[in-house]
């Protein structure tokens, strides 16, 4: 009897044991994995922008540059009606100075450029005063007599000689039996220089070399 007994006590130690014992550990904390994404963003392209040019203003044949007499061929007959004034203006570029009459009539004139020794009014003869030390007399045609109460274009100002070889450049009001005359003064001495006629609008360029 003892001896059942005491199995009987083993068996419920055995099962007490036994129900101790469990699947249902609770989960430990679960630890979340950051990841850090790390975005390049790539500056924007930037070109370098190209400065616009505008109409060249470049004759169409290649005149060169000389100190000889420079005239259109069909010089010293009439060209076409330019109207009565020429307003003047003078630019610097890396080789030339330019000057540039221009026109209200869209008629092709025709001209003669060339140094002479004292510049002279067509007509009268009399002495006109020129600054510089060299001059250049154009004459063009066709002009005419300026319309009723046209103002008389200024000559070149000094703000657009300065740095150039022009010393000074005459603006055209009216013509002597239309003929519209002009005078360049040239710094220094005679330079090389070429003449030509450009359209839309009327104009007409002489270009003076700065070497």
């Amino acid at each position: 009897m003892r001896s059942r007994r005491l199995s009987w006590v083993l068996v419920l130690v055995v099962l007490a044991l036994t129900g101790c014992t469990s699947d249902d550990t609770p989960d430990g904390p679960t630890t979340a994995t950051s990841t850090t994404v790390t975005t390049t963003t790539s500056a924007p392209t930037t070109s370098a922008a190209t400065p616009s040019t505008g109409p060249s203003d470049e004759p169409t044949t290649s005149e060169r540059f000389s100190t000889d007499d420079v005239s259109s061929p069909a010089f010293p007959d009439m060209g076409g009606d330019l109207g009565g004034v020429g307003v003047v203006r003078v630019g610097r570029h890396s080789a030339f100075d330019r000057v540039v009459w221009e026109f209200p009539g869209s008629g092709t004139p025709t001209f003669r450029v060339r140094y002479v020794d004292e510049p002279t009014a067509d007509g009268s003869g009399d002495s006109v005063e020129v600054r510089g030390d060299a001059y250049l007399e154009v004459v063009v045609s066709t002009v005419g007599i300026p319309d009723a109460g046209a103002t008389r274009p200024p000559d070149a100002q000094a703000g657009a000689l300065a740095g150039t070889v022009i010393a000074e450049a005459k603006a055209i009001y009216g013509g002597f039996e239309g003929y519209g005359q002009s005078f360049i003064g040239v710094r220094d001495r005679e330079r090389p220089f070429r003449a030509f006629v450009l359209s839309g609008p009327t104009r007409l360029v002489v270009d003076v070399a700065r070497g």
